[in-house]
């Protein structure tokens, strides 16, 4: 601090002016390098305090493009994964559509559908099942494949025990193109997102499963 007591002790000794001037001139100059000193601490201060807001801000815009680089990865990888799926599904998928195929109902009209057959294509069904269709497939639509199988492999030649059948094929017939994305109509709208149709296929699945004497509980043979 400026001490002022020398400044007014000289006054009254009588000090020359020459002497008090070149005295104020040194004060004046004192308090000039006190207060740039001091506006100088402020500024570095305020600029470190400025540079620790800058590096915060920068550390939570490096976090946000990490979770965002991160996220988006996920995005890309799950996109890849369903292609993937959805290939693999379309691939096997065609096999269980050919035993579809092999119960029509031309082949009845033909007479061409003895037990024998249909017991043959029960077999295949049920090899599908436990391949990688069955891996790949979603559990209404293997539930809905057992339900064929079974019907095929109990069949007798009745009118009765063939319309299991087709009721059956239908559902599976359903339940694979659900699996793949095919829509029911010019929406896209497959019968697992619309809930109504999901629990209209649900339950025409348990009506024939108790025909069938299948437990939806049970672990299928």
């Amino acid at each position: 601090m400026i001490d002022f007591k020398v400044f007014v002790d000289a006054l009254v000794k009588g000090t020359p002016w020459a002497i008090l001037i070149a005295g104020i001139g040194a004060i004046w100059q004192l308090v000039y390098v006190y207060s740039r000193d001091k506006i100088r601490d402020k500024q570095a201060v305020s600029q470190m305090a400025l540079e620790e807001k800058k590096f915060e801000h920068q550390k939570l815009l490096e976090s946000i493009k990490f979770e965002y680089e991160q996220r988006r990865w996920r995005e890309q990888l799950g996109l890849q994964l369903a292609l993937k799926h959805v290939d693999a599904r379309l691939e096997e998928y065609a096999k269980a559509w050919s035993y579809i195929e092999a119960v029509a109902k031309h082949r009845i009209d033909d007479g061409r559908l003895s037990a024998e057959f249909t017991k043959e294509v029960a077999s295949n069904i049920k090899s599908w099942r436990y391949a990688k269709g069955g891996l790949l497939a979603e559990e209404t639509t293997r539930d809905a494949a057992y339900a064929l199988q079974r019907a095929l492999w109990e069949y007798s030649g009745t009118t009765e025990d063939y319309k299991r059948i087709r009721s059956a094929r239908w559902l599976f017939r359903e339940a694979l193109r659900a699996d793949t994305g095919l829509g029911e109509d010019m929406t896209g709208q497959t019968i697992f997102d619309a809930t109504e149709k999901r629990q209209r296929i649900c339950k025409e699945l348990r009506a024939l499963q108790n025909k069938l004497g299948i437990s939806p509980n049970a672990e299928s043979a």
